[in-house]
């Protein structure tokens, strides 16, 4: 029997930009995962409660999209995007997780 895998495909990827009074500063903005590679970004979050994820998929044979799924199970259980939180049946809530990518 197959595992289900936790398939997200589009992150957050961290980016500089320049601050007002000079020097650069961080922020996150939202990619596909697929962009994300191309354009050879390198620190990811989940885009929905900012946890660490781990990149899969990005050498498939198949042709299959690159794609990122979380690395704690207690972020699937309670991320918006994560399969756990959508297999869910209690009506749990979503919520930031526990121990965000700064």
């Amino acid at each position: 029997m197959a595992v289900e895998r936790e398939k997200i495909y589009e992150v957050e990827v961290k980016r500089r930009r320049v601050k007002e009074g000079g020097g650069y500063e961080p922020f996150w903005k939202v990619k596909n995962v697929a962009t994300a590679l191309s354009d050879s970004d390198t620190e990811f979050r989940c885009k929905d409660c900012g946890g660490q994820v781990k990149l899969l998929g990005r050498n498939s044979k198949a042709g299959a999209p690159p794609y990122v799924e979380h690395k704690l199970n207690a972020d699937s259980e309670y991320c918006a995007g994560g399969m756990l939180f959508k297999k869910a049946t209690d009506g749990r809530e979503p919520k930031a997780s526990e121990h965000p990518v700064e």
